[in-house]
């Protein structure tokens, strides 16, 4: 009897799990038949429910971003592209209207141009995603090993020469793999954050009497270095620093 009652809870549970997917795909189809009729308003709330439910995906924040650019609020559309482009790094898609959104930012900044080989080792870092680097890392560590062992057994002079040069490369590889996943996991504790109002001052201090060290604009992003209760320290990409109350911006 019990075992009955057991079976008949798990396909209740199963009956309800399932049909909150349902629902996710339900309001998804919801909110972009909004977006397509102009209404952007409401497609922003049938988006913010699935993101409210813990329903978060790449396509989720990418709508979003664009139900937010439509309505010209360029904080929240960059915001959201940025959540996207994280969960999705080579989506041409997200890169592209996140690079078309800080077209429209006030604040721009000059900075120097990095080496074009550091821009390009770069770009290929940014451009995995965290499973793809757990995945290559993993499988160079598995090809190194398998030719650390295939010289270990025969001797690099009775050994076929012509694999050193392969076995090399694979340990650079998986250095290089490691480094960059090492960098990935730690980079997942900072965060960053996008300025949501038009308008607001950095201040000198964590207080609301300190004195106005400058003002940034919607859209201006910056890395978090600190927080308080209120508060959080920031740096800009210029090198700045400051503080900004919660309430005025979005973190990522």
């Amino acid at each position: 009897m019990r075992t009955r009652h057991l079976a008949v809870l798990y396909t209740l549970l199963f009956m309800v799990s399932f049909s909150y997917a349902v629902d996710y795909e339900r309001i998804m189809l919801s909110g972009n038949q909004y977006y397509e009729q102009g209404d952007f308003d409401q497609a922003i709330e049938a988006y913010e429910t699935i993101l409210k439910s813990d329903g978060a995906t790449a396509a989720l924040y990418y709508n979003l971003g664009n139900a937010y650019f439509n309505q010209k609020d360029y904080g929240k559309a960059i915001l959201y592209f940025e959540k996207a482009r994280i969960l999705s790094p080579r989506d041409a898609d997200i890169l592209h209207n996140l690079k078309f959104s800080k077209l429209f930012l006030k604040d721009r900044f000059d900075l120097p141009e990095p080496m074009p080989l550091v821009a390009w080792f770069d770009e290929i870092r940014q451009s995995l995603a965290l499973a793809e680097l757990q995945f290559w890392e993993t499988t160079w560590f598995i090809l190194l090993i398998l030719g650390i062992a295939y010289f270990r057994l025969f001797g690099v002079e009775r050994g076929n020469r012509s694999m050193l040069l392969p076995v090399v490369l694979v340990g650079i590889l998986f250095v290089l793999t490691s480094g960059w996943l090492w960098n990935r996991a730690v980079s997942l504790d900072d965060q960053h954050a996008i300025l949501l109002v038009k308008e607001a001052r950095i201040a000198s201090a964590p207080l609301v009497s300190s004195s106005t060290l400058f003002v940034i604009h919607e859209g201006t992003s910056a890395e978090i270095l600190s927080a308080t209760d209120s508060w959080y320290e920031i740096r800009l990409a210029d090198g700045k620093t400051g503080w900004v109350v919660h309430e005025a911006v979005g973190v990522y």
